[in-house]
Parts: C-alpha cells; sequence; structure tokens
C-alpha cells in the first residue's frame, strides 16, 4: 500500500472515450461536456442513469453549473466506471453499452497543464453524484481532498472498516465547458491493435507523431462469458 499521501508532481488526468467518437473530437480540437456534446458521439458509453445524476447535481463552488456542464476526467486509471462497463460486457447486460472496454482510448493530461492555461475548473473528493462529495477550485486544497494513496491503489473496492473507497476512487478533475485537446500529453490503449488503429486515426486528422503508448494494466479486458478464448 502507499505510504505517500502527498498530491504527484505532476498529476494526470484521464478522460477515456469509444474510438469512434475521436474523428468527430479531433475535428473539433477540443472535447464537450455532455450537456454540450448532444449527437456528436458516435458510440455512447456512458449509463443513462449515471448521466441523469450528474445533470442534476450542483457544483458547490465556482464557476458553479452542474456537472453535466463539465468535461470529466479521472485522477486514476481502472475506475469505478470502467469496472462497470467492463462487467456489463461480460455478463451480456442488456440494455448497456455492449462491446467492453477494449475500444475505449484514454486522452490523458495533467492539472498542471489545464491550470497553467486558465481554464476554469472544480475538483471532487469522490463520485460527483453522490451526496456527501465535495468540491474544490483550489490547486493548494487537491493534496487533501483527493485520496491521493487510494488512487495508486490496483484494487479500490470497499473494505469492511471502510466503507467509502469506491466513492472516493471515483475523484473527477472537471473541466468547465469545454477541453481544448492542445492540453493532452498523450493517449493510451488495451492493446498493440488498438494503438496501430489509434495511429491511423490520429494521422488521418493530420496529427503526424501521435504519442500512443500500450497501457494494459489500465484495463480490465474481460471476455464476454461464454465467448471462445
Amino acid at each position: 500500500m502507499a505510504t505517500d499521501v502527498s498530491r504527484p508532481g505532476a498529476t494526470l488526468i484521464m478522460h477515456f472515450t469509444h474510438i469512434d467518437n475521436l474523428p468527430a473530437i479531433l475535428a473539433a480540437g477540443r472535447l464537450f461536456p455532455d450537456n454540450v456534446v448532444g449527437t456528436r458521439l458516435a458510440t455512447n458509453v456512458g449509463a443513462a442513469d449515471i448521466k441523469a445524476s450528474r445533470r442534476d447535481r450542483i457544483i458547490t463552488c465556482q464557476p458553479g453549473g452542474v456537472v453535466a456542464d463539465y468535461v470529466p476526467f479521472y485522477f486514476a486509471e481502472r475506475s469505478p466506471m470502467m469496472y462497470r462497463i467492463a462487467c456489463e460486457h461480460r455478463d451480456g447486460k442488456t440494455g448497456c453499452y455492449p462491446d467492453g472496454d477494449d475500444p475505449l482510448v484514454y486522452l490523458v493530461s495533467t492539472v498542471e497543464r489545464v491550470h497553467e492555461a486558465r481554464l476554469s475548473w472544480v475538483a471532487s473528493d469522490g463520485n460527483c453524484a453522490h451526496h456527501l462529495t465535495n468540491f474544490s477550485r483550489s490547486l493548494d486544497e487537491l493534496a487533501e481532498l483527493v485520496d491521493w494513496p487510494l488512487m495508486r491503489e490496483r484494487i479500490w473496492k470497499n473494505l469492511p472498516d471502510d466503507q467509502d473507497r469506491i466513492r472516493r476512487r471515483m475523484a473527477e478533475f472537471l473541466v468547465h465547458r469545454e477541453f481544448p485537446l492542445d492540453l493532452l500529453v498523450g493517449y493510451a490503449v488495451r492493446t498493440s491493435q488498438r494503438a496501430a488503429q489509434l495511429r491511423c486515426v490520429l494521422q488521418t486528422a493530420g496529427i503526424i507523431d501521435p504519442y500512443v503508448r500500450v497501457r494494459p494494466n489500465w484495463y480490465y479486458g474481460y471476455k464476454r462469458k461464454g465467448a471462445e478464448e
């Protein structure tokens, strides 16, 4: 278990989306929040119930609004949201996005790049839809707001003596209104095949030498039950 409780020097933030959404995102040159994105998404991986709750959840500090007015990033890979996506694929759950986490691409930036660009942002200490979650727009408060040791843990499930781990693991960095893609530091995918596909998409958009890395440990990669190996 990590013993360093401090915020990392360069604080990675991660937004994931289906690879089919990348052409439209790259054409726009930015990410948009759920309240604005509309039909721009070719493949929507988000759960309808979660999206609805985020449209109602008020941000309690400036610049205000609701969670769905912000572009969301996580502070850690293998989020509970990605776990839900992977499990729904594994179990063949009906009425849900069916294809699991393999086609998802991480768009990676840092807190520092967003802050230096003077964009409006808000951070949460956990799941933004939860009533216990607190918000802050202070860079100095991030050290105490986010549970950094938990962000470094591979296993984040609730424990008998700590029933709040899942909520805290879902801490977010929310960028108001839009996120320009020139603030990205790179992309991550699960397999080398996805990396080749992603490089082709990026190069078609005019990004000649993209920083793409294969990070299988950022994914769950569950196979559909009953599927042949």
